[in-house]
């Protein structure tokens, strides 16, 4: 019996050991993705030393940036649920062989697309999981399950930083979208300002 075995942890990766994680904000630093809210669009200009019309430019592309990367995010997610559920159906047939190891088993095991077979398989013991890459190994069944059950809290450690780095995304949208909204409002209060200059000069001069 083959156990299809399916890594995903960013990349495909074999890795048996979880690891403590970083702060999302770390993370997303490491991956130049940060915060930036504009709360004094004047002092913003400043240190940036941009134009008004710059900045807005600038913010649009982050906010088009965010959007891109959160598409990837749910998308990558995606397949990490896809994959926990196999992980899942994968150890519980472990479980079932195990208890069942000194009888007979009658397994339906897949041939092609759409096409399947049964097989009676007497004391089993052993199992072969797909490794990827075209290796496959040979295991006991409790290193087996101990094997899959350790790639399992990989990935749903993998799963919620994807989580939470869809939750750091969506803030930054909102972020963007605010700082938009300031950008906007400021160059309003540049044409009025402007306007009402004009207007104090027309006046004087008449």
């Amino acid at each position: 019996m083959s156990l299809e075995n399916k890594i995903i942890n960013a990349s495909t990766s074999t890795t048996t050991e979880t690891t403590e994680s970083l702060p999302v904000e770390e993370r997303m630093k490491r991956r130049n993705i940060l915060k930036a809210l504009v709360l004094n669009v004047e002092n913003y200009l400043t240190e940036k030393k941009k134009t008004l019309d710059d900045v807005q430019e600038d913010e649009r592309d982050n906010f088009r940036r965010y959007k891109l990367l959160e598409t990837s995010a749910l998308q990558q997610k995606a397949k990490i649920d896809e994959s926990i559920l196999d992980y899942q159906k994968s150890i519980d047939s472990l479980k079932m062989l195990a208890e069942q190891k000194a009888n007979s088993v009658l397994v339906t095991y897949k041939l092609d697309e759409n096409l399947f077979s049964d097989a009676v398989i007497e004391e089993m013991d052993r199992v072969c999981i797909w490794l990827g890459a075209n290796v496959m190994v040979e295991y006991k069944l409790e290193e087996a399950q101990e094997l899959l059950t350790k790639h399992l809290a990989n990935i749903e450690q993998t799963n919620g930083e994807t989580e939470e780095e869809l939750d750091f995304l969506r803030d930054q949208i909102t972020t963007t979208e605010v700082n938009l909204a300031n950008l906007y409002n400021y160059g309003v209060l540049l044409r009025k300002k402007s306007d009402g200059k004009y207007l104090t000069q027309q006046n004087s001069t008449h």
